[in-house]
């Protein structure tokens, strides 16, 4: 079974979320303000980590720890009409967080390989011509 790049990156989405919760439980008394300190969390990890699969299932676990112990007491998990917007808004921000962390990638990589290529087209060949009797080339 070959083993994903990104393996390691769903159980490090498990602690961050399992982290963040923890912190804005402590941090802010309303459940308005967790809920936005997860939404952003989550961002932040799709950015970092730059995999669909990864982000989107810390955005679901987000979804389930933010429901359940930040706006519900007690870890009841509930499924009414602002849950479910709430599980979209987790969705959303975990696939754009991730779509601007792989555009990020790929403009640095981009950037870089551009200036590579850009400083062999700077380079000017020399000619050299063999002056008889002499065993050496020399420039022109």
């Amino acid at each position: 079974m070959r083993k994903h790049e990104w393996a390691g990156l769903i159980p490090a989405g498990f602690a961050f979320v399992v982290v963040m919760c923890a912190a804005s439980a402590l941090t802010f008394p309303g459940s308005a303000a967790r809920v936005v300190v997860m939404v952003v969390g989550i961002g932040v990890f799709g950015l970092c980590a730059g995999r669909y699969p990864a982000a989107l299932a810390a955005g679901a676990m987000g979804w389930f720890f933010t429901t359940g112990f930040l706006v519900n007491a007690k870890g009841v998990l509930t499924f009414g009409s602002d849950d479910l917007t709430r599980l979209a808004g987790f969705a959303v921000v975990a696939a754009a967080g991730c779509a601007c962390g792989r555009a990020y990638h790929a403009l640095c990589f981009h950037g870089r390989s551009a200036r590579r290529a850009g400083a062999d087209d700077h380079r000017v060949a020399i000619p050299a011509v063999r002056i008889p009797g002499s065993h050496q080339e020399h420039p022109v």
